[in-house]
């Protein structure tokens, strides 16, 4: 069985590192590049993008808040993954209009992919269309399809290309990777329900205004107070926020998590839609329940591992906050039971994966782990 693909890893922030990588995987014999970089090596866009506009294969991936490598994560550097399969990478700016018209242009700009089954999602993070898309992506391709994929972008949430394309560095635009063979994907969080649930009576997109028709950021100090058994100062906020995120419950028991990552002292600003009238919960967790989840992923993947198979990991940058330097102890469970190949991957701002239902959901606090 041949290899899956070539990896080429560098720690370096040298886009000189960059092109000499990019230019040795393209004469391996692949059919197209995934590029995973930090945002952090502050490419000079200039040369980046004659680099990405000289290549001469399909190229995508993103920019991220870091990258991971056999089991560590990295601040600075870079991954070359060289794809062995060919794959066919279409690049979607959503339009501002009805839901017919974003049927429609999905509709226009998918039909060389239609017929696959096997999707890397990567977004940029500050597009608010990007949970949209995915959505009506779904409701296009219909079911069946396996899915990985996360959110390109920084942690300062400023607005900056983030997402590798053959025409240069983009924003704002979400990137499918369409792939011919089988991928075979497991998702997993760890978070589990600590209080509620509450109705969702103000909300607007990513921003949830009120709950119980109480002020949302109100509502959520008191509950918090609650778990911790103590009184909090108005700025716990950046503290707590990623202990305690919120939670929507699917029909068959799934928890879908939305993480706060903003207040401005009345609504809560979250990574994901919460819709109006919907029911939320407070969820909670600790570190064994974390990397007991991250060891079932694991686990699944293993049961359809074969050698030479590539093991790409999305895996929530809120994650990395919440475990500290223990998030090392994650990544390498997951690689200590995937032995065969290196598991590459990048801590995102979300993540992207089809769930138990079969659905394509933009994914919060989760570990996104696929093989193909």
């Amino acid at each position: 069985m041949t290899e899956a693909s070539i990896v080429h890893f560098t720690n370096s922030s040298s886009i000189d590192e960059l092109k000499i990588a990019i230019n040795n995987a393209c004469q391996e014999g692949v059919h197209g590049l995934l590029l995973l970089t930090c945002v952090d090596n502050n490419y000079d866009e200039l040369p980046l993008n004659k680099i990405l506009c000289d290549c001469p294969l399909p190229i995508g991936g993103g920019m991220f808040p870091k990258i991971i490598y056999q089991g560590k994560n990295y601040t600075k550097g870079a991954i070359i993954v060289g794809l062995k399969i060919k794959p066919t990478i279409i690049n979607y700016s959503m339009p501002n209009s009805t839901d017919q018209n974003i049927t429609l242009y999905i509709k226009n700009k998918s039909k060389m992919i239609q017929d696959l089954k096997s999707f890397i999602i990567i977004s940029d993070a500050l597009c608010d269309a990007s949970e949209d898309f995915v959505d009506h992506f779904y409701n296009y391709m219909g079911s069946g399809v396996n899915t990985i994929g996360g959110g390109a972008g920084s942690l300062d949430f400023l607005p900056r290309p983030v997402i590798y394309t053959n025409h240069g560095i983009k924003g704002y635009i979400t990137q499918v990777i369409a792939l011919p063979g089988a991928l075979k994907n497991s998702i997993g969080h760890g978070w589990e329900i600590a209080k509620g649930p509450y109705l969702v009576t103000s909300a607007d997109g990513h921003y949830v205004h009120s709950l119980n028709y109480t002020s949302t950021f109100s509502l959520y100090k008191e509950e918090v107070q609650e778990q911790v058994n103590r009184p909090l100062s108005d700025d716990f906020f950046v503290e707590y926020a990623k202990r305690f995120p919120l939670g929507m419950v699917s029909l068959d028991g799934e928890i879908l998590v939305r993480d706060p990552i903003q207040t401005n002292a009345s609504y809560l600003e979250c990574v994901g839609n919460v819709s109006i009238n919907s029911m939320v919960y407070l969820l909670t967790s600790d570190k064994p329940k974390m990397l007991a989840s991250s060891q079932r992923i694991a686990n699944e993947i293993a049961q359809y591992q074969q050698k030479n198979k590539t093991h790409l990991l999305f895996n929530c940058i809120s994650r990395d906050s919440f475990l500290g330097e223990e998030i090392n102890d994650e990544l390498s469970i997951i690689q200590k039971t995937l032995p065969e190949t290196p598991l590459i991957g990048a801590m995102a701002l979300g993540e992207i994966a089809n769930t138990n239902n079969g659905s394509i959901r933009l994914l919060n606090k989760t570990t996104v782990l696929g093989s193909f």
